[in-house]
């Protein structure tokens, strides 16, 4: 009762959300000892009534349920600049319309932020062609074929803010890809190798987002990159497919969907958001492992060594574009 704690008394509050949730499935004792152990947020064997029902909602998908737009990339370069995609405006276009018909929890916006000597531009090695590929070694020893780009979305550049037909709220947040100079970033949550990480994957949780929606540019590189990372995180990703854009579209619509499909992304369009949610059991402890996982190393790794800049608010008075997020 109270601030008590609950021990023995967790196992009928497992078998009775399962109950509410999916009446066939049965709980393990491995499912029980996860679902202990994610929800034990100080790990000291015990959890007072108040921690438990906090934590509980960090996992359990009647209590989460919220959804989170990720609007990749819709930077000057990407749309009128240096490496701009055909039909760059549309999806712009497209993005702050789906905003005015649904509201979001929450929306993030990335962003490339490379230094001047980032790998991926051509003109950093000699005698390389642009649009070609080049043989790199990334930081964990592993060759990749780094595709030459122009030069784009420089710190501090023109090319490198927002394009000012995109809307953006005071409560949009903004995370930065792409800072290390010897590796690309493609996904808002990872660099290309997964050395490190961008503050994305914490904000979502920490938000209790469940859904995740991607949108913007180009969604053959970063929207799908970035969709992709999110599924293998344990969201529920959804390319919206209106509101993006490719460099080298794909013409077999179907070939696209399965293709995504098969990495854990469902591609709709933006008259299908917000998808109806289906929960079960199986989706449930699914969800909870990669929660339990995603908790340990939170707790192994503190907020600081996390890629920066790791997000913050997309405004401030003195203007969105003014902001400094690498501090």
């Amino acid at each position: 009762r109270g601030g008590g704690f609950l021990r023995e008394g967790r196992d009928a509050v497992f078998t009775e959300l399962f109950r509410r949730m999916d009446a066939g499935y049965v709980l393990e004792s491995s499912d029980r000892e996860c679902l202990h152990n994610l929800l034990d947020l100080d790990s000291d064997g015990r959890a007072t009534r108040d921690l438990f029902r906090r934590s509980l909602k960090l996992w359990y998908p009647p209590l989460r349920g919220k959804t989170a737009l990720i609007i990749v990339d819709l930077q000057n370069d990407f749309v009128t600049g240096s490496l701009k995609v055909g039909e760059g405006e549309q999806a712009i276009a497209n993005t702050n319309a789906l905003r005015k018909a649904f509201k979001f929890d929450l929306v993030a916006h990335t962003r490339d932020w490379h230094p001047k000597d980032h790998c991926s531009f051509w003109d950093n090695h000699e005698g390389a062609e642009m649009y070609s590929l080049k043989e790199l070694t990334l930081p964990d020893g592993t060759v990749t074929d780094q595709v030459m780009w122009p030069r784009h979305c420089v710190q501090h550049s023109h090319g490198s803010q927002f394009h000012p037909r995109l809307d953006i709220e005071e409560s949009d947040v903004v995370v930065s890809k792409g800072l290390r100079t010897e590796v690309d970033s493609y996904s808002g949550f990872f660099d290309n190798c997964k050395g490190s990480e961008t503050m994305m994957r914490r904000i979502m949780f920490e938000s209790g987002v469940t859904q995740v929606y991607v949108v913007g540019l180009a969604l053959d590189f970063c929207v799908g990159w970035t969709s992709q990372d999110a599924a293998s995180c344990g969201f529920e990703s959804y390319l919206v497919s209106d509101c993006a854009r490719a460099v080298h579209p794909e013409p077999d619509h179907k070939k696209l969907v399965a293709d995504f499909a098969a990495k854990g992304v469902m591609v709709i369009d933006s008259s299908q958001v917000p998808v109806q949610r289906n929960f079960n059991g199986e989706t449930a402890m699914k969800l909870a492992r990669k929660l339990s996982l995603w908790r340990v190393e939170l707790l192994a790794t503190s907020r600081s060594q996390a890629q920066t800049p790791d997000g913050g608010p997309a405004k401030e008075p003195g203007g969105y574009n003014g902001k400094n997020c690498s501090d």
